[in-house]
């Protein structure tokens, strides 16, 4: 199975110094750019037929690195060298003249450096102030690998009054993926993970999404605090609506385009139900809509003092 090629700046043989023992070793490498697959790094093949087969790889990020320059002849002719915050280095050497040697130093600058100031991609500043008043509360999370998503790793988790959002951690300007607040059908924090269970409105469709972080329980808060604001918005509007049309015959429906988690917000924004954290996951949204139905001030006490921090919505 070949590897993808998309986020492929360049690739070929290169010799590498090992630190232990100081020998040359001949290796293909491929460096590639902070994409949604990943941040900027260096893979590190035995050879080229290994990386077209998506074999076994050394990984190295290069989201630290500091320098990138060419190193003097005495050291080794056609080399170059790369500086993380560290103190590391990592130096590496051309077969070939010097041409190729400053191709990979011109490159290697153009991604690790120069794109993370923001002067190679010619984007908008998306933290202007407005937006940067939006963004400004984001937590360190690591987002567990699963199956319904390509990327995994160091990322920033951003909860906003409608949504979750997944950014990239190298690199703020690139938005990994975003699940809105009213198609998650449950949550919860443990001291170490913040998990909650999207429904199939979503972009990335139904399934858990875990997230190593130290802050679970102020994620938790602030998306209980949100879902909790919607649905007392959709309450607020159904009842202003059947006070309405009470004595009146209900007018036709001419937009039903309403998810069904939004709806079982509306219907049960009386209370949030609890759900333990070691209950199964239910696979139908229509199984949320039935959920049992507390009052308001016993939701809101039960958040303060709650024993099981899983919510459904």
């Amino acid at each position: 199975m070949a590897t993808d090629t998309g986020d492929i700046v360049k690739q070929g043989y290169v010799r590498i110094c090992s630190r232990k023992l100081g020998i040359w070793q001949r290796r293909w490498i491929v460096l590639r750019r902070t994409s949604s697959k990943g941040t900027c790094r260096l893979e590190k093949y035995l050879d080229e037929k290994t990386a077209s087969h998506g074999g076994v790889f050394k990984m190295t990020v290069l989201n630290a690195v500091t320098n990138v320059c060419r190193v003097t002849t005495s050291i080794r002719k056609h080399a170059f060298s790369i500086c993380f915050q560290d103190s590391a280095t990592k130096c590496l050497s051309c077969d070939s003249a010097d041409l190729e040697a400053d191709t990979w130093v011109k490159l290697l600058d153009q991604e690790c450096i120069l794109s993370q100031t923001g002067l190679v991609t010619g984007e908008p500043d998306i933290l202007s102030p407005g937006i940067q008043k939006e963004l400004q509360e984001q937590f360190h999370v690591y987002l567990m690998p699963t199956p319904k998503l390509d990327v995994f790793g160091e990322c920033l988790l951003q909860v906003t009054h409608e949504n979750i959002y997944l950014w990239d951690a190298t690199n703020p300007r690139i938005k990994l993926v975003t699940w809105p607040l009213t198609a998650l059908r449950r949550y919860g924090s443990d001291p170490t993970k913040f998990t909650f269970e999207a429904g199939r409105h979503c972009c990335t469709g139904e399934g858990l999404f875990g997230f190593y972080t130290l802050e679970g329980e102020k994620i938790y808060c602030k998306v209980h605090q949100a879902t909790l604001a919607i649905a007392r918005a959709h309450y607020k509007v159904k009842k202003q609506t059947d006070k309405s049309t009470s004595n009146k015959e209900p007018p036709p429906i001419k937009n039903a385009a309403v998810s069904h988690t939004t709806l079982a917000m509306v219907n049960s924004c009386e209370g949030l139900s609890s759900l333990p954290i070691n209950n199964q996951t239910e696979s139908s949204v229509d199984k949320n809509v039935a959920a049992a139905r507390v009052p308001l001030a016993e939701a809101e006490e039960t958040r303060n003092g709650r024993k099981s921090l899983w919510r459904r919505i």
